[in-house]
């Protein structure tokens, strides 16, 4: 692909530390992408610590991982980008961990800081890791550089839409196929949404037809959160833990909720008829990017595991396993046009519109606006 260089965007370079030390899981799939049991284990040798979800490395692609470089991951239990943040800015974060992974767009601003001198990464030696080039033209703007250097690669991507219950709800309505699915009265007392305002604000935005849901103003907020005030009783729950969400859907308690690749994994793996649907509106769109800290003990380590992490079959083993495709566009090509048709990772393909998780600048507001939806 070709290597443009990409602006850093720096919009979120002042966000304040209270912004992302108190919102809590904000970013698509992070509350689950932590897997308890996880080791910590400070890196020397062959091993590397790193600061990244738990469900990116199963033991199938662990392994791949292990036997392509002869080094012991040891993960850090994840459990959002607002704690990576804390954790990397905190004293002596920089030197503490040898390698990062988390929301692009989140961490993008505070990993890059303010200006040139001032990144709390390091700027990757790309000749160590040549399987960057096989990140699909679709995550360019995720590769994040500044004067010449780069500091952080997409290595994992996903989508959040709403998972639906197949034997409910006809996949080929209109309706079926878009947010408001979860607002329409005919569905009341059958559908979730997540209680993170985020996440909830970005989808609801969408579908009242603001094209970029990252960039709406006070007035705007205030119109999001009123619809949903207006809409609070059609709501059966706000879920919080992916295993609740799960159980929604799997016990028959909802019909369709705001959801993940990978619940729509494990309640494929458990039996149930469920799909993801294909907002008309637009899919909302991630990545985790990986990054070195800047005082990374095992930086040459950390460059191999990244390169491990976007080399094919750690890709095929993460799909595999957890249906989340890496930034790779040979692991997407290696599937069959059946199976990536049914895995999603065909986006570009379909024509499906797509909107990236940008993050708003008055995240506070925001955060106080979803305040006053559940008070409501």
């Amino acid at each position: 692909m070709p290597r443009n260089e990409q602006p850093t965007r720096t919009a979120l370079s002042g966000m304040s530390r209270r912004s992302f030390l108190t919102m809590p899981a904000v970013a698509a799939g992070a509350a689950a992408l932590g897997l308890p049991g996880a080791r910590m284990a400070f890196a020397q040798g062959g091993s590397v610590t790193a600061v990244m979800p738990g469900v990116f490395i199963p033991d199938a692609a662990r392994a791949v991982i292990t036997s392509q470089t002869g080094i012991a991951l040891e993960n850090v239990p994840y459990v959002s980008p607002t704690d990576t943040l804390a954790k990397l800015l905190a004293p002596g974060g920089s030197s503490r961990y040898d390698l990062m992974i988390s929301v692009t767009e989140f961490v993008r601003g505070p990993v890059m800081g303010a200006s040139a001198g001032s990144e709390n990464a390091m700027a990757l030696d790309l000749s160590k890791i040549p399987n960057a080039q096989s990140i699909a033209p679709l995550f360019a703007d995720d590769i994040v550089t500044r004067d010449g250097n780069t500091y952080l690669l997409p290595l994992v991507w996903g989508y959040d839409s709403v998972i639906y219950n197949r034997d409910r709800l006809d996949e080929d309505s209109a309706m079926t196929q878009s947010w408001g699915v979860l607002f329409d009265d005919t569905n009341a007392g059958r559908v979730a949404l997540r209680d993170d305002a985020y996440q909830s604000i970005m989808l609801t935005a969408l579908h009242l037809g603001h094209e970029d849901p990252s960039a709406i103003d006070q007035s705007e907020l205030n119109e999001v959160i009123s619809f949903l005030i207006s809409k609070k009783r059609n709501f059966r729950t706000l879920w919080t833990a992916f295993g609740e969400a799960v159980n929604l859907l799997a016990s028959g308690e909802v019909d369709a909720l705001y959801g993940w690749i990978s619940m729509r994994a494990a309640l494929a793996g458990q039996g149930h008829n469920v799909a993801n649907n294909w907002p008309s509106e637009g899919l909302l769109i991630w990545t985790q990017a990986g990054f070195i800290p800047a005082d990374s003990p095992n930086a040459d380590a950390a460059h191999e595991v990244i390169n491990s992490m976007l080399s094919l079959e750690y890709g095929r083993a993460l799909v595999e396993t957890t249906d989340y495709p890496t930034t790779s566009a040979e692991v997407a090509e290696s599937f069959s046009a059946e199976d990536q048709t049914r895995l999603g990772l065909d986006i570009a393909e379909r024509g499906v519109k797509i909107v990236p998780m940008g993050f708003p600048e008055n995240l506070d507001s925001w955060i106080e606006a979803w305040g006053r939806f559940k008070a409501a």
